[in-house]
């Protein structure tokens, strides 16, 4: 085995040698005082475990150790989650002057340097879902877009550009541009027009809400505009409540049925600025009511849940909202659109928390794995945060960038979250499915989260718990229970075990 020494430093992570080919490599990087530990094998996508808070092509401290090593035993059961970078832009030949994001990275820098953010206006990457990245630049004084399929990464597709926003559909290749007041749809494949339409006011923030409806936001309303037809113009849905004045909008949310939406803005805060200097906005919206409701936070999500002994999924509102006067951020889940005879889902409120080197931190992005129920939330210093949808419970936090994330979306090949950093770096979380209920069950302790978080996700690690509680209820004969228990029991055989 290598043993790690200082001087053994590279200035880029490179493949092992040839002759490894065909056997998995790790690698410890040296970060402070600890260590960060990663695995590849020779050709495959580097995968770190947890990234080092430095970019991945710069130095670090470096042990490789052969395979056999058992002291660096990769299923270790302290890492429940996984982690992937998919790629660097840089590397596709995007300049690194072009990955700029949405205003709310301004208005971060802007607050703490005591500047006015309305100065800092500029978006140049979009990140729409999962599948499509979209880049302007200008390269030899020519604008262009840069259109990344995250499928099909090598294939960069490159076209002159001259409008001053563009946002790529959720997972066909539809671009919707504008230029001023300008919007246009446009088929990428077939090279025909969508759609297209004049404004009559600015749109300052606009989104991709659902496969058929663009959310666009103005100074004083919000609209929905449908590309189910060619003709029908935006059609208005609210206006913006007087909290957000002034705010930068950096989100835009709806329910799968559109019958709930959130729209979240940021500003400097110049009520409590000794608390937090950016302080967070939303306007909670019921289109059936016609109500919406101001409230102070920085994220939201909205999720629905399937719930043990509930006949309909739970909808529920999960969100981030931050106490000034205590300095404090608290995640709460609640339930919208209660639907009788299930009973109302309690809500939960838990705090969030940030280490001691990362106090003035806060969450700048959420993703809720609908298939996991799991909250994924971002912060600002590259912290990710993961939360059982039910119970609130914190199940786990670390750092997986030195670099601010700023543009994420749900990840649906890890039923986790993906996004992308300052530096260009696209990368993912999601659940590792090997290692979280024994975590949950060893770190945290906690039997009733890993039980039902195995039952509801078919995940592996609380086999005996679910055995011993089949056994229990049915040496008391409570027959129907046991069943239950039997039924929701998605790894074992639990019936044929215990005869």
């Amino acid at each position: 085995m290598l043993e790690v020494r200082e001087e053994d430093k590279i200035a880029q992570l490179q493949a092992p040698p040839s002759n490894l080919a065909r056997t998995t490599w790790r690698v410890k990087f040296k970060v402070g005082g600890g260590y960060l530990l990663a695995k590849q094998r020779l050709g495959d996508q580097f995968c770190p475990d947890y990234l080092p808070n430095t970019h991945p092509n710069a130095s670090f401290n470096v042990a490789m150790l052969t395979a056999a090593d058992d002291t660096l035993n990769m299923a270790d059961i302290s890492k429940p989650i996984s982690f992937c970078e998919h790629l660097q832009l840089s590397s596709l030949g995007v300049q690194p002057a072009s990955i700029s994001f949405q205003v709310s990275l301004m208005v971060l820098l802007a607050a703490e340097q005591g500047l006015d953010h309305t100065i800092c206006d500029v978006q140049t990457l979009t990140l729409e879902s999962d599948h499509f990245i979209c880049v302007r630049e200008k390269v030899d004084e020519q604008d262009q877009i840069v259109i990344i399929d995250l499928a099909d990464a090598n294939n960069v597709l490159r076209r002159p550009f001259s409008a001053d926003s563009a946002i790529m559909h959720p997972s066909k290749k539809i671009l919707a541009s504008k230029a001023g007041r300008m919007l246009q749809i446009l088929n990428i494949e077939t090279k025909q027009k969508v759609k297209s339409h004049a404004n009559n006011e600015d749109i300052v923030f606009w989104k991709w809400g659902s496969e058929t409806t663009i959310g666009m936001v103005t100074e004083t309303s919000v609209y929905h505009w449908s590309i189910a037809d060619q003709t029908s113009p935006p059609q208005k849905v609210f206006d913006r409540h007087p909290t957000l004045a002034g705010a930068q909008i950096i989100n835009y949310r709806a329910t799968p049925d559109e019958k709930w939406l959130v729209l979240i803005g940021l500003s400097a805060n110049t009520t409590h600025p000794s608390a937090f200097k950016v302080k967070g906005a939303m306007q909670l919206y019921s289109r059936e009511r016609g109500v919406g409701q101001p409230i102070e936070g920085h994220a939201a999500s909205f999720a629905e849940l399937k719930l043990d002994g509930h006949q309909h999924m739970t909808k529920l509102f999960t969100l981030r909202l931050e106490l000034p006067l205590v300095s404090r951020y608290v995640l709460h889940v609640v339930e919208i659109d209660h639907t009788a005879p299930d009973p109302p889902f309690i809500k939960k409120a838990v705090d969030v928390y940030f280490p001691p080197e990362a106090t003035n931190d806060f969450p700048v992005a959420m993703q809720v794995s609908q298939k996991r129920g799991i909250i994924f939330l971002v912060t600002k210093y590259g912290f990710i945060h993961l939360y059982d949808l039910e119970s609130g419970a914190r199940i786990y936090m670390n750092r997986i960038s030195g670099e601010t994330i700023f543009v994420t979306a749900e990840h649906g090949a890890s039923h986790g979250i993906i996004g992308v950093n300052k530096k260009g770096q696209v990368l993912s979380v999601g659940v590792d499915e090997q290692t979280i209920i024994p975590y949950i069950l060893t770190a945290l302790d906690n039997t009733e989260l890993a039980f039902k978080l195995s039952s509801r996700t078919n995940l592996p690690g609380a086999d005996d718990l679910h055995v011993k509680q089949y056994q229990q209820l049915f040496s008391s004969g409570q027959y129907g229970k046991a069943a239950k228990v039997a039924a929701n029991s998605p790894r074992v055989r639990i019936i044929r075990h215990y005869q």
